[in-house]
């Protein structure tokens, strides 16, 4: 049984990992509503709705109620008051509360996901938590240009890891499903915000267009960017990395406690090669 206090934000932005995963299973609980569909309690706040098929994501929030906590932590130290944060593949929602709270009433969440039933959970959940009247919820995916339609591929058991493909390409019927899904820029999405302060792109190979669909965004408000990034996903893997260092000057690694490592090209192609990476780009030193 769970702690029926609810865990404070300013708890969460002052706990270290291990504090952190420690408080939030003491308040993880879940209830099955039918449909393969589940409401668990996350980070010791919030209500998610879960697809019980999803053994990706959904089985370790059910159980644990947090999921890539060093990233959490990262995220909600980073994320302020008055900000606009936008959240690219934003799956069920997870961030999304998070940055929906964190920004505050005068800030606003745009929340990306291209794929319907997730965007479904994602909208579910954010009224749920009160919070639809700062959030803006986009379905469609981000790349390089405006191009009209894109095959996104999506996993029955993972759809987190759903991902833009060939329009050739055709799964198995019992692994996944291929859907058409509009296709627009960065830019084009948040050219009407007066400001653009946190982005974090979870894209699955597509973060190389849709880094290059965002360039008026970038020079013109200058966000803090957290990249996954990982070498088997691009045809030019130095050259997409050298593109990321060149757009602040350096990069950071986060690392498992929650900290945004300096680290070079080289390292990160080669001691972290076989990894998926968390990149911080930010003018100045993130918190």
């Amino acid at each position: 049984m769970g702690s029926s206090a609810l865990l404070h934000l300013h708890e969460l932005i002052a706990f270290d990992r291990h504090q952190a995963e420690a408080a939030v299973l003491q308040r993880v609980n879940s209830a099955y509503l039918g449909d393969h569909t589940a409401l668990v309690r996350v980070l010791g706040r919030y209500k998610l709705y879960v697809d019980t098929r999803d053994r990706g994501f959904g089985s370790h929030v059910l159980l644990d109620g947090f999921w890539e906590i060093w990233l959490t932590l990262f995220c909600a130290r980073n994320v302020k008051r008055g900000m606009t944060a936008i959240d690219v593949g934003a799956n069920f929602g997870y961030y999304s509360l998070l940055f929906a709270e964190l920004v505050g009433a005068k800030g606003e969440l745009i929340a990306v996901e291209p794929n319907p039933h997730a965007a479904d959970f994602l909208r579910r959940s954010v009224e749920l938590n009160g919070l639809l009247g700062r959030t803006r919820i986009e379905r469609l995916a981000l790349g390089a240009a405006i191009s009209g339609e894109a095959s996104l591929y999506v996993p029955h058991s993972e759809p987190k890891n759903a991902l833009i493909v060939e329009e050739t390409f055709m799964p198995r019927a019992e692994d996944g499903a291929v859907i058409k899904v509009p296709v627009t820029t960065l830019d084009r999405l948040s050219g009407t915000c007066s400001r653009v302060d946190f982005i974090k792109i979870d894209a699955e190979g597509a973060e190389e267009a849709i880094i290059e669909g965002m360039g008026e965004t970038i020079a013109r408000h200058k966000p803090m960017l957290v990249v996954e990034f990982n070498p088997g996903r691009y045809v030019d893997a130095r050259g997409f990395l050298e593109r990321l260092a060149g757009i602040y000057g350096s990069l950071r690694r986060l690392d498992f406690s929650g900290e945004a490592i300096p680290m070079k090209s080289d390292d990160l192609l080669t001691n972290y090669g076989g990894d998926d990476s968390l990149l911080v780009l930010s003018r100045d030193r993130p918190a």
